[in-house]
């Protein structure tokens, strides 16, 4: 599968990559070219001093419509104010594609972080309203902390929870997370429930912070 990450120069950008880069083709998107390249070439790299071995994984890096006109497969990894400005220039090149979303709206209040939803109830149902119709929209991979996400040698042991309207995608995520070797896909409903996974990242956050701990992540027992 040909991969775009749109912002994926970012951390969770970064560890998507490398958890992948194994098995599909993977392109990193960014409005500046450049940037999207020197990451790929930096991610490779990382990989290699990791010991993995890269003679066949390909990272490429291309500005944000090239790659999601050549993907199969999109990951929205930029934060929520973003969001709609990387959006709407993408428009025609979502058409048909799986649009990921790891995007939680957010802000910090003093000390804490608070879950602050968009009119439409979650980022993944606004999001909805502004691809195409035939855009698969999947929300996935919120809870997920992104240094851990990039250490191929750590076994994170957290479950990801599912939320698509689109019945036909689920498999291909859950084969898609299973490939990580680090997470457990757990299918969550549609994407009217997205908002109670999104909420959940602020609460980790503020888990962390009030209690000094150190990249929490969520399981399910």
């Amino acid at each position: 599968m040909i991969i775009a990450i749109i912002g994926g120069t970012g951390n969770i950008g970064e560890g998507l990559a490398i958890r992948w880069a194994q098995k599909n083709q993977i392109i990193i998107g960014s409005r500046k070219p450049e940037k999207a390249i020197e990451a790929a070439s930096r991610y490779l790299s990382e990989m290699q001093n990791c010991g993995l071995n890269t003679s066949k994984v390909e990272i490429r890096g291309m500005n944000n419509q090239d790659a999601a006109n050549v993907s199969d497969l999109i990951v929205l990894a930029v934060p929520y104010k973003h969001v709609f400005n990387t959006l709407e220039p993408l428009y025609n090149e979502l058409e048909n594609k799986i649009l990921v979303t790891p995007v939680v709206p957010m802000k910090k209040v003093g000390d804490h972080f608070e879950y602050t939803p968009p009119k439409q109830g979650s980022a993944a149902l606004a999001i909805k309203e502004a691809v195409p119709v035939s855009t698969k929209v999947v929300s996935v991979y919120h809870n997920i902390p992104s240094c851990k996400l990039k250490d191929t040698s750590c076994d994170l042991g957290y479950d990801a929870v599912i939320c698509t309207d689109d019945e036909e995608v689920i498999q291909i995520i859950i084969d898609l997370t299973k490939e990580m070797n680090c997470l457990r896909p757990l299918y969550g409903g549609p994407l009217e429930v997205s908002n109670t996974v999104e909420s959940i990242t602020p609460l980790l956050l503020n888990l962390a912070i009030m209690n000094n701990l150190n990249d929490l992540g969520v399981n399910f027992s």
